[in-house]
């Protein structure tokens, strides 16, 4: 079994509704072992929209590749294009940042919008 940690991001003026739509679908897709609050954090360009955000911890059979797959078909499916992301509205962004241990996204791993969620999963951990 595969453990990923997925970070869940919206800044569309629907991004609440986004996110729990999101949630729920990997709810579906994947076995859910924790997911963070919802938390709002600064767009990094610092001209868009803030964003709505969380961490999620998943475990599945797949494989990376068909997990990246999954979650990119459901940003388009949310309404994510490349047009959109030009006006700085993004209905829904998902990617791993770990997977089994190892950080594959380490820019993303070291800003806030998933900080905040690891620091908030590793809290519940040890309480």
């Amino acid at each position: 079994m595969n453990v990923a940690v997925l970070s869940l991001g919206s800044n569309s003026p629907d991004k609440e509704q986004q996110m729990r739509n999101a949630v729920k679908q990997m709810k579906h897709l994947f076995n859910s072992v924790a997911i963070s609050d919802f938390y709002e954090v600064p767009a990094f360009n610092g001209k868009d929209a803030p964003y709505l955000n969380a961490v999620m911890v998943v475990s599945t059979a797949m494989s990376i590749n068909d997990v990246n797959l999954l979650l990119k078909r459901w940003e388009v499916k949310c309404g994510r294009t490349p047009e959109s992301k030009q006006k700085g509205i993004v209905p829904i962004d998902l990617d791993i940042v770990m997977w089994n241990s190892e950080i594959i996204r380490p820019v993303d791993y070291s800003r806030s919008y998933v900080s905040i969620g690891i620091a908030q999963l590793l809290a519940e951990l040890v309480k």
